[in-house]
C-alpha cells in the first residue's frame, strides 16, 4: 500500500448525510483530547466510538459491527475495508473537531510498519477561506502535502507520517470534524508508541 493517498468523494452523498445526521443526534464531544499527550499539552474535541486503548493493535471491528447505533460508521468502514482496506485490522475509531482558536500540532500516530490512519472529512460543506488544512510533513520538515477538508474527502497514510490538522480562520463558523479509522494492516507489529 502506499504511504499516501488522497480520494476526493469518496463517501457518497447518501452517505455523507446519514453520518451528519448520526453525528448530530448522537456524538457527544468532549474537550481534552491530545495528539501527543507526551510532546503537546494542548487539546481539541473527540468522541471515542471504540473505546479502545491508544496502543490497540487487537481487531476491534466487532465492537463497530455488533453496535447497530453505529450503522454509518460501520457502513463507511465496511467500504473501505472492502474498496481501499482488504488486509487490514480496525484497531481504532474516532471523531475529531476543531473550532477556531484551537490548532492540531505536528504529531505521528503510530511508530510502527504497518499501521494507518484513515481521515474522512465529514462537513457539509468547506471553503479554502476557512483554512483547517490537514498538512503532511516530509523528512525535512516541510509540507509535502496539504489536505482541504472537503466533503466526503478520505485521505489514507502510513501512521509514521508527521502530520497537523491545522487552525481555522477567524471567518469559519463551522466545526471541522474528521473521522478516524486506524488500522493494522496484515503483518504489522506491535505499536511502539
Amino acid at each position: 500500500m502506499e504511504r499516501f493517498q488522497k480520494k476526493d468523494d469518496y463517501v457518497s452523498p447518501d452517505l455523507m448525510k446519514a453520518l451528519q445526521d448520526y453525528f448530530q443526534a448522537n456524538v457527544l464531544w468532549t474537550y481534552g483530547w491530545q495528539s501527543d499527550k507526551d510532546k503537546v499539552p494542548f487539546s481539541h474535541w473527540n468522541h471515542d466510538f471504540l473505546r479502545t486503548p491508544r496502543t490497540n493493535q487487537e481487531s476491534s471491528e466487532h465492537i463497530l459491527l455488533n453496535h447497530e447505533a453505529h450503522g454509518p460508521i460501520r457502513d463507511l468502514w465496511l467500504q473501505l475495508k472492502k474498496d481501499v482496506l482488504p488486509d487490514h485490522s480496525l484497531v481504532r475509531c474516532y471523531a475529531n473537531a476543531h473550532t477556531f482558536g484551537i490548532e492540531g500540532y505536528p504529531h505521528v500516530d503510530s511508530r510502527t510498519p504497518g499501521n494507518y490512519t484513515t481521515i474522512c472529512y465529514i462537513n457539509p460543506m468547506w471553503r479554502p477561506e476557512w483554512a483547517g488544512e490537514t498538512v503532511f510533513l516530509n523528512d525535512f520538515g516541510d509540507i509535502a502535502h496539504a489536505i482541504l477538508p472537503k466533503p466526503g474527502r478520505i485521505t489514507v497514510f502510513d501512521g509514521r507520517i508527521v502530520h497537523a490538522a491545522r487552525g481555522l480562520s477567524r471567518i469559519c463558523p463551522a466545526m471541522r470534524v474528521t473521522l478516524m479509522f486506524k488500522t493494522t494492516a496484515l503483518g504489522a507489529t506491535q505499536d511502539v508508541q
